[in-house]
């Protein structure tokens, strides 16, 4: 049996498959193909730490498509990475990648970086990647079934480069998992909060898939959970979860959290779910028999790979997906005041928290919720430091003015030091990259945010942008220039 909380997320599969023309070949040196070869080494090598790597080899020569096809079929990677080493004529690999039907990412790589008098028509021939990339992207999107690839260029020598190859093979393969989204409902948002709900409808515009759990169903799952279960999570698992820092007591409602936690675990296993929300300030939370809020549960999960917003937010739910699998850890929060001095916000939330994002030697405490969550609540509360650095504020919404399908919102900024304040729960400063952060927020709102956001790690205004392309979702991304709509 699994161990309770365990990371579920398998590592993606990628296929990578290199280009050049060997209609130039007589012209460059001996060994020109084994240097092409290497070229794409160069560019996979570095993959292989997060994705695992199917080397389709080059095509090059009429008859190289056909024992693609038939590794790829075998293998069922999540994403196709093509890398023209020089120009290549598109056409048959075009039509393989439309067949495959899978996310595809050009990766533009040069070696070259200065020309030199000596420059002469096998340099021009053999350093043409451009070339090469521009072709490629052309003719995907000419296929019946068209493909909008991402492509990312830049040289082999920058850590930079590589750093952007692996974010963009990791919002291919999230795009990938996207499909037939399986979102969980455990119970409707409270009376008023209709804009945070997504009904079966809603879901399936955009490719996705409401997973509506029964409550009988949910209380039994519940109850089910016995004594031992908590006893043991609770003296060996949970320590092993939290930072080694953390500071917490057993207590009665430390107990609930807990159950709360391993009923909702076993569910997203038995479910298959990607993500989900729960109402838990009501029959699905503090109304059960022995029931607490979910901010313990909701941390836990999410650093299974499987995030749950509170208070039935079907649509930050998405969102905190997103981000958990773009930037590492993602926290369900707000924009609340606007300290004028920091020109940055200060955000916030009720309980809920996420371990992967509090540094190594910051504050992080487990509480009784009692007063702490908003009103007098069973359950626990965390609160914990960010680490300071580049970070983005990711929401999810529907606009019916703009399109059927849900869409997605980047604002980019930076935490800032910890915050002091009398809270209790999680809290931080973002300074917005665009300042001021009452004009970011004009942007923010502007765009048809909801209230709860999913602040993540980095800046990944480029990634969405690339998820929302892959996804056919359209997106909004406010930086330091402004919001940019793209679809």
């Amino acid at each position: 049996m699994v161990e309770p909380f365990s990371h579920r997320p398998r590592r993606s599969k990628v296929a990578v498959i290199g280009g050049m023309m060997a209609y130039f070949e007589s012209i460059m040196p001996a060994g020109f193909r084994a240097e092409r070869r290497d070229h794409v080494k160069a560019v996979s090598l570095p993959l292989a730490a997060e994705f695992d790597i199917v080397e389709l080899g080059l095509w090059a020569d009429k008859g190289d498509i056909e024992p693609m096809a038939r590794r790829l079929e075998a293998d069922a990677p999540d994403v196709l990475v093509l890398i023209p080493t020089m120009a290549t004529p598109p056409a048959e690999i075009a039509a393989f990648a439309a067949a495959a039907g899978l996310p595809v990412v050009i990766v533009c790589a040069h070696e070259l970086e200065q020309v030199g008098a000596d420059y002469d028509m096998a340099a021009l021939c053999r350093h043409s990647t451009n070339v090469g990339a521009t072709m490629l992207g052309a003719m995907l999107r000419r296929q019946a079934r068209p493909i909008r690839p991402v492509l990312v260029a830049g040289f082999l020598s920058d850590a930079a480069f590589h750093a952007r190859v692996r974010m963009a093979v990791r919002t291919a393969a999230l795009a990938r998992r996207m499909r037939g989204l399986r979102i969980g409902r455990l119970g409707h948002p409270m009376a008023g909060y209709d804009h945070l709900g997504l009904s079966e409808a809603e879901a399936e515009a955009s490719g996705f898939a409401v997973v509506d759990v029964n409550h009988a169903d949910w209380a039994e799952r519940f109850a089910a959970v016995t004594p031992a279960q908590i006893a043991k999570v609770a003296a060996a698992r949970l320590p092993s979860l939290l930072p080694t820092q953390a500071r917490y007591a057993p207590s009665p409602d430390l107990e609930r959290a807990i159950r709360l936690g391993l009923a909702l675990d076993r569910l997203a296993d038995d479910l298959q779910l990607d993500c989900g929300a729960i109402a838990c300030r009501g029959p699905f939370g503090d109304g059960l028999q022995g029931g607490a809020i979910s901010c313990l549960a909701t941390t836990l999960l999410a650093a299974t790979g499987r995030p749950f917003a509170a208070t039935g937010d079907m649509v930050t739910a998405i969102a905190m997906l997103i981000g958990r699998t773009l930037g590492g850890a993602t926290l369900y929060c707000e924009l609340d005041a606007v300290d004028r001095t920091r020109d940055a916000f200060l955000v916030a939330n009720t309980g809920e928290a996420d371990i992967g994002w509090c540094p190594p030697d910051g504050r992080f405490e487990v509480v009784d919720a009692s007063a702490h969550s908003g009103r007098q609540v069973p359950g626990v509360v965390l609160s914990h430091e960010l680490s300071a650095g580049p970070a983005t504020m990711l929401g999810v919404a529907l606009d019916q003015t703009r399109s059927e399908r849900l869409y997605l919102i980047a604002l980019e900024g930076r935490t800032l030091e910890p915050s002091v304040t009398a809270l209790k729960v999680t809290n931080a400063w973002f300074q917005t990259s665009q300042r001021p952060a009452l004009a970011a927020f004009e942007a923010w709102a502007g765009a048809g945010a909801t209230h709860h956001g999913a602040l993540t790690p980095g800046h990944l205004g480029e990634a969405v942008h690339w998820l929302g392309m892959l996804c056919q979702l359209p997106v909004t991304s406010i930086t330091e220039n402004g919001a940019k709509n793209n679809g």
